[in-house]
């Protein structure tokens, strides 16, 4: 059973069983809870530096400069080895040789992100030339062509600034203050002077008994005194080790002047982590603790981009090969019931009050990352593993292991993180608003038919298997929506090309987002960097991607449909329409004076109306058929023995003519044989009386026709399908699906031959002949 928490991640309880985890068996306690963890982490405080004037080595924000000199300068001393200009703003230059600065910046072009440029500097080359030679290059008199989530700009180069932050979802802007920005819809946050804050890391050094085992440990050190993010090691340790890092053969440990030993005589426990913290660390630190054989890399740098307040990562770590590559690492499962890296602000642990007892057991021992984690949500800290984007990595090619697994750590809650990755915007479900109508589909009863019981019963079973269509073989089916909502955004959000809706903060997920079904964002991108066009109002209509828009039929059919239906309801709104496509609609009463030409980039748009994904909104009903039959010519019923074949590369139309048309003349004379092709228009579906299909995107036009015209659609038995089953349905088709067996394109083409034989002699009496 699971339910959302205040802090917007999920707590799903897990009974433990008896098969469960041996050391809860173990416990002569109360058997404890566990609870199991999937926490989004946002990349909500991503800062931008203005590196124009500054020269310190701060190397944990993006910086932007606004000259060819200022660039040079930051490159030239290596600083943007670890913080890199990700952006170029020039409003003016003097150039003596215009081919010698159009040359410096393309090569600058390479490796900045985005360039903004006025139109006084790109004046000083052709349109052609900025064309054809940079890709990154926006004009700033002209942004909002492009971005029209801006507004005009004002001519300074901290409004360009402000405008390069707004784009690429900047939180902060370090380098001027507020006062000296234009007054933009954002809730970017301006500093005039800001440092990064430090990351210290807490650990313990020991000297393994196995050499092996040693050098893995002393490597482990090694590369963290190296990591240019970490700015103090602090080793809480058994006894002295300086000896280690510092009289080495090759001599001190480069970056060994980061550490600080406390010697505390014992095993390191969480609680010593936590009372170092409060004691000694400063506010404003990011305080790490983590395992000895745990060292970071240059994900860490993350870590400067996400508001740690009241939040712990606790980090899934990822096993380093005996290549001892970082880039090689393969991830500990993932698995949601290990931790081997902890990440607090200082801030935040010094302003709570601790009882340091139950925190009193040692890194190391089994449970304890699970017992830590449950320990710190009673403290309420915001759980987190974004560890699938946060890499620590894990050296322990020896194996060997100093625990006892029988010794697991007693506690009353233990908490599973589930491994997740850094996004860059929130996730809600459903917008803020009020404004929800609802569509209904109305009840739709069918049956299943197939050749025989036995191949309805596999069809039903094999279709239940991918979650979509569950429907019972040999029984009265039914679908039935009866609302679905009708969401409306009221203030400016993009649309992306599959029909989810954004804006510069956040994503719209829909309520059923954690069904892998109706996650449509997992292979979608909101990319703001991505030119828009912008109308007034804008239909979202949500697909798993935008197949739909690559044919006519299928565009037709799952896209047009919903468009007729809410344009009913909102008639100023706008649609996509392919540009090849608008001469084939033709014969459909609609307006295309406002459809967007559909070219792959999101529209933005002052208010949009539509769906989220869900299963509501996923399937069609009879309702979009009425709204399609509504809106273009159609015969209501069948005519006089018209046989509508589609053709495809195995049902070809010799097969048609020669194989299915003689059966066809055995039941009667007078038949006309239909081959729909590629080209073919809904009006040749037009009075069938039957209509045949095998694997055809053209089987999306069934829609167009009659009532009571049977379809009969030919399966492969191991590519089982419910799209065009459904979608008979609620066009109140009679239906079958007939299955073939695995064969060649002459073995199959036989098997269609046959089955269509049997079905006219088993149910030609269900054909409607006008």
């Amino acid at each position: 059973m699971s339910q959302a928490n205040k802090n917007n991640y999920v707590l799903q309880a897990v009974e433990p069983t008896p098969s469960g985890s041996a050391y809860f068996r173990a416990l002569p306690e109360k058997e404890p809870k566990l609870l199991t963890l999937q926490t989004p982490t946002i990349r909500d405080q991503r800062t931008l530096i203005w590196r124009n004037k500054n020269t310190d080595d701060s190397n944990k924000w993006d910086g932007i400069v606004t000259s060819i000199e200022a660039y040079d300068r930051w490159t030239t001393h290596g600083w943007s080895t670890y913080a890199p200009i990700v952006g170029l703003i020039l409003i003016d230059v003097e150039a003596s040789d215009v081919n010698d600065f159009t040359d410096r910046l393309f090569a600058i072009s390479k490796e900045v992100p985005l360039v903004l440029l006025s139109q006084k500097v790109l004046s000083l080359k052709s349109a052609d030339f900025w064309e054809e030679n940079f890709d990154n290059v926006v004009n700033l008199d002209t942004i909002m062509e492009s971005y029209p989530f801006l507004k005009p700009w004002s001519n300074t180069v901290e409004d360009a600034i402000h405008m390069f932050a707004i784009i690429c979802r900047y939180n902060r802007v370090i380098g001027f203050n507020e006062k000296y920005a234009v007054e933009r819809p954002s809730d970017i946050v301006f500093e005039q002077q800001a440092v990064p804050q430090q990351a210290w890391l807490v650990t313990q050094f020991y000297a393994a008994k196995s050499a092996e085992r040693a050098s893995e440990i002393k490597e482990c050190l090694r590369r963290n005194c190296a990591c240019p993010y970490l700015d103090k090691i602090v080793l809480l340790n058994e006894r002295d080790y300086s000896g280690v890092w510092m009289n080495g053969p090759e001599g001190p440990i480069p970056g060994s002047e980061k550490i600080k030993q406390v010697v505390i005589g014992d095993r390191l426990m969480y609680a010593d982590f936590l009372r170092y913290v409060n004691k000694h660390v400063p506010e404003g630190v990011y305080a790490i603790l983590a395992n000895a054989d745990i060292y970071f890399g240059d994900s860490l740098l993350e870590l400067w981009k996400i508001n740690m307040v009241d939040k712990m990562l606790a980090l899934l770590r990822w096993d380093q090969g005996e290549d001892a590559e970082p880039e090689n690492a393969i991830i500990f499962g993932p698995r949601a019931d290990s931790q081997d890296a902890w990440i607090v602000l200082s801030d935040s642990a010094k302003q709570r009050k601790w009882d340091y007892k139950p925190f009193q057991f040692q890194l190391g021992q089994a449970g304890c990352d699970n017992a830590f984690a449950g320990h710190m949500l009673q403290q309420r800290f915001c759980l987190c593993n974004p560890a699938l984007t946060f890499k620590t990595f894990h050296l322990h090619n020896s194996n060997i292991r100093t625990y006892d697994k029988k010794d697991y750590i007693r506690a009353p809650i233990y908490i599973n993180l589930v491994p997740t990755y850094l996004i860059d915007t929130r996730q809600e479900t459903i917008p803020l608003t009020k404004s929800v109508e609802h569509l209904c589909n109305q009840l739709v009863t069918f049956e299943v038919q197939s050749s025989s019981m036995s191949n309805e019963i596999t069809y039903c079973t094999m279709l239940e298997k991918d979650g979509r269509y569950k429907w019972e073989p040999s029984v009265e089916n039914h679908y039935f929506e009866p609302a679905i909502p009708v969401y409306t955004w009221n203030q400016p959000v993009a649309v992306t090309p599959n029909g989810l809706v954004y804006d510069l903060r956040t994503i719209y997920m829909g309520k059923h987002a954690d069904d892998p079904m109706y996650n449509y964002w997992k292979g979608t991108s909101a990319d703001i960097l991505v030119p828009m066009c912008k109308v007034d109002t804008m239909l979202a209509i949500p697909f798993e991607s935008t197949a739909v828009f690559d044919h006519i039929d299928t565009y037709i059919t799952y896209y047009l449909s919903r468009v007729l239906r809410l344009t009913a309801m909102n008639t100023t709104a706008s649609f996509w329409l392919p540009p090849a496509f608008a001469p084939l609609l033709k014969d459909f009463s609609i307006n295309l004076n406002r459809a967007v030409p559909f070219n792959g980039q999101p529209c933005w748009a002052e208010k949009v109306v539509g769906f989220l994904p869900g299963p509501c909104s996923n399937e069609l009903g009879s309702e979009d058929i009425a709204c399609l039959r509504s809106h273009h010519e159609w015969i209501m019923y069948p005519l006089k023995r018209v046989c509508t074949v589609i053709i495809d590369n195995i049902l070809t139309e010799t097969v048609a003519k020669q194989l299915f048309f003689p059966l066809l003349m055995l039941t009667g004379k007078g038949w006309t044989l239909r081959c729909i092709k590629k080209e073919s228009e809904p009006a040749d579906f037009f009075g069938s009386s039957i209509c045949i299909t095998y694997k055809s995107l053209k089987a999306a036009s069934i829609w167009a026709c009659p009532k009571e015209c049977c379809l009969i659609e030919f399966q492969q038995e191991l590519d089982i399908r419910g799209e065009i089953q459904h979608l008979a349905h609620v066009s109140e088709l009679k239906a079958w699906v007939l299955l073939l067996s695995k064969g060649s394109i002459t073995d199959v083409q036989e098997q269609m031959a046959v089955q269509l034989g049997k079905w006219l002699k088993k149910n030609g009496g269900e054909i409607v002949m006008g």
